[in-house]
């Protein structure tokens, strides 16, 4: 913990000696860093846009691949099966009408 508070103070010190002032960039480097940013940013837009479609096509088809899976492995028949079947056919004629 010393260490720390010995680092602190030395900081803080080296700060204090420090001169004050504001030192302003070159003349162009403003204009060249915003125009770069504002092309990154409109190339990151349509980028992003395609890559989450691209991410929402991947997670549909592994939804779509572990109900297929999970229904593969429920192929046993059950009498409660059988009974909503019943129902089902039951119930298909009185929709038609």
């Amino acid at each position: 913990m010393k260490t720390n508070d010995e680092t602190l103070h030395r900081l803080l010190k080296a700060a204090a000696k420090a001169v004050p002032g504001v030192v302003t960039p070159p003349l162009g480097l403003e204009t060249r860093v915003l125009a770069c940013w504002r092309a990154a940013a409109a190339e990151d837009e349509s980028i992003s846009l395609f890559a989450f479609f691209r991410r929402a096509t991947v997670g549909a088809g592994l939804v779509l691949a572990l109900c297929a899976a999970w229904s593969l492995t429920q192929t046993s028949t059950t009498a409660m099966g059988d009974e909503a079947a019943l129902f089902d056919f039951d119930l298909q004629p009185s929709l038609t009408q």
